[in-house]
C-alpha cells in the first residue's frame, strides 16, 4: 500500500511541477488511485506541495511531498494526461512507475537556449507592435528580450533562485534595450528619446501567464489551496519583475509612457494579426509546447485577439472585450482539442497570454517610483481587471462545454475496471500510450 500510494503521489507531483491546475492534478491522481485499487483518495494540492490520504478498506495512509521549482512544461502535461486517460484497467505499482519513468526519460525540453531566446524576442516584439510601437523600436525590443531570456534559461538550468533569475533577466533586458538605443543614437546621430517607452515590452516574457490563469481557474472552482498558492507564486514573479524594471528605469531614465498614437492604418491591422500569431507562437515555445500546440494556440489567438482589438476600436471597454475573447478562445479550443489530441490548458493559456496588459503592470511600478499614485493605481487596477476578465471568459467557456467541470463531478473510485488477468505478464503496456523516443519528442 505504501509503494502504491507513493506512485500515485509521484504522478501528482509530476503534474504539479509541469504547471497544470489543481483540478487536473486531483482528477489524474484519482484515476491512478482507482486503477491501483484504492477505495478513496483525499488530497490537497498547492503550487509545490501535495498532501493526500489513501483509503483501502479499514486501512489508510497519509503522505506528503513537495518540489521546489515550479515551472511550465506543456509537453509533460500532455504525456501525463494521456497516460491517466488510458488507465481503464487494474494497474500494478510497477506498471505505473514504469510509465512515469518513461515520461521522465523521454519527455524532455524540446527547444534549445538559442531558439527560446529567439522565441522570447519575437513574442515581445509582437507585443510592441500590438501596443502601437514603431517597427524600429520593436526590433530593439526583440534583441533585448532575447538577451534577457538567454540569461533566464542559463540561470534556470543552474537551478538559481527563481525570483533572482526573474530579476536578473528583467534587468538584463532593460539594460540591453537602453544600451542599444544609446549606440543607435551615437552611430546614427538620431534622436532616440522616442524609444524610451519600448523597454517595458522587452520584459513581457517574464509575465507568468500559465500559473496566473491556472490559479484563477482553480479559484473559480473553489480549489482555494491550489488557487491561492499558485496565484501567490504568479504575483511574486510579477512584483519581482516590475521592481527590477522600475529600478533600471530610475537609473537610466527610461520612461514607459509612449506618445498617443493616431488612428490605426490598414497596414497596422495586418501587422497586428501577424503579431498575434507570432507572439503566441513564441510564448508557446517558452512553455515547451509541441509544434501542434504552437500552431493551434497561435491560430486561435490570432482570431480571438483581433476580435478583441476590433471591439476595443469600437469603444467596447477593454475588460469586456477581454472577457468575450476569453470565451471565444475557450469555446474554439473545446471544439478542436479532442480531434487535435491535446489538453485544453496547453492551448487556451498560450492563446490568452497575448492579451495580458503587461505594459500597464510595468507602468504602475514606474508611476510608484515617480510618486504618481493616481496613475499607479489606475494602471494596476486596469491590468488586474483585464486579467480577471480573461480568466472569467475561459471559465465560462469551460462551464458551457465541460459537464464534469461545470457540475463538479468527481472521479468514481468504485467504477468497475477490467480484470488484470486480461493483460497477462503484468508489465505488458502495449494497450497504453508510450511516449515517443527522445529524438521524436525533440523534433515534433
Amino acid at each position: 500500500m505504501g509503494r502504491e500510494a507513493d506512485a500515485v503521489l509521484r504522478l501528482g507531483l509530476m503534474m504539479t511541477a509541469a504547471g497544470t491546475g489543481g483540478y487536473r492534478v486531483l482528477r489524474a491522481m484519482k484515476r491512478a488511485a482507482r486503477s491501483l485499487g484504492f477505495d478513496r483518495l483525499d488530497a490537497i494540492v498547492s503550487v509545490n506541495t501535495i498532501t493526500c490520504t489513501f483509503h483501502r478498506g479499514d486501512m489508510f495512509r497519509t503522505v506528503v511531498a513537495n518540489h521546489h521549482e515550479p515551472s511550465v512544461d506543456a509537453s509533460r502535461i500532455e504525456a501525463l494526461e494521456d497516460l491517466t486517460h488510458h488507465m481503464h484497467r487494474r494497474f500494478t505499482v510497477d506498471e505505473l512507475n514504469h510509465q512515469l519513468d518513461s515520461i521522465e526519460r523521454n519527455v524532455v525540453k524540446r527547444w534549445s537556449r538559442l531558439l527560446l531566446a529567439l522565441a522570447a524576442g519575437v513574442a515581445c516584439a509582437s507585443f510592441a507592435i500590438l501596443n502601437r510601437y514603431p517597427a524600429s523600436e520593436a526590433a530593439v525590443v526583440a534583441v533585448s528580450a532575447a538577451c534577457g531570456q538567454f540569461i533566464r534559461v542559463t540561470l534556470g538550468r543552474r537551478h538559481f533562485n527563481q525570483l533572482g533569475t526573474v530579476a536578473a533577466a528583467g534587468s538584463m533586458a532593460c539594460l540591453v534595450y537602453w544600451a542599444v538605443t544609446v549606440v543607435i543614437g551615437m552611430i546614427g546621430n538620431t534622436d532616440t528619446t522616442s524609444f524610451a517607452a519600448g523597454y517595458v515590452a522587452a520584459v513581457l516574457f517574464l509575465i507568468p501567464g500559465f500559473p496566473l490563469f491556472s490559479a484563477l481557474l482553480d479559484l473559480t472552482r473553489f480549489d482555494i489551496t491550489a488557487g491561492i498558492s499558485r496565484l501567490t507564486y504568479a504575483v511574486s514573479v510579477i512584483i519581482t519583475a516590475t521592481i527590477s524594471v522600475g529600478m533600471v528605469s530610475l537609473v537610466t531614465g527610461l520612461n514607459p509612457l509612449p506618445a498617443s498614437p493616431g488612428p490605426p492604418s490598414t497596414m497596422w491591422w495586418v501587422a497586428a494579426a501577424a503579431a498575434s500569431f507570432a507572439g503566441v507562437a513564441g510564448f508557446a515555445l517558452l512553455f515547451n509546447c509541441s509544434r501542434r500546440m504552437v500552431l493551434l494556440g497561435a491560430s486561435i489567438a490570432m482570431v480571438a485577439n483581433m476580435f478583441r482589438i476590433l471591439l476595443v476600436f469600437h469603444q467596447v471597454p477593454q475588460h469586456l472585450a477581454a472577457f468575450i475573447a476569453g470565451v471565444l478562445i475557450g469555446v474554439i479550443t473545446a471544439l478542436i482539442h479532442r480531434s487535435a489530441r491535446v489538453p485544453r490548458i496547453t492551448v487556451t493559456v498560450p492563446a490568452s497570454v497575448i492579451m495580458i496588459p503587461g505594459v500597464a503592470m510595468y507602468t504602475s511600478m514606474y508611476a510608484l517610483n515617480t510618486g504618481d499614485m493616481d496613475l499607479a493605481m489606475s494602471a494596476a487596477a486596469s491590468a488586474a481587471l483585464v486579467v480577471v476578465s480573461i480568466a472569467a471568459g475561459l471559465a465560462l467557456a469551460r462551464m458551457l462545454t465541460d459537464r464534469d467541470w461545470a457540475y463538479g463531478r468527481t472521479i468514481d473510485l468504485h467504477k468497475q475496471l477490467s480484470d488484470p488477468s486480461q493483460h497477462p505478464g503484468g508489465a505488458d503496456l502495449s494497450d497504453l500510450p508510450r511516449p515517443p523516443r527522445r529524438d521524436r519528442r525533440r523534433a515534433d
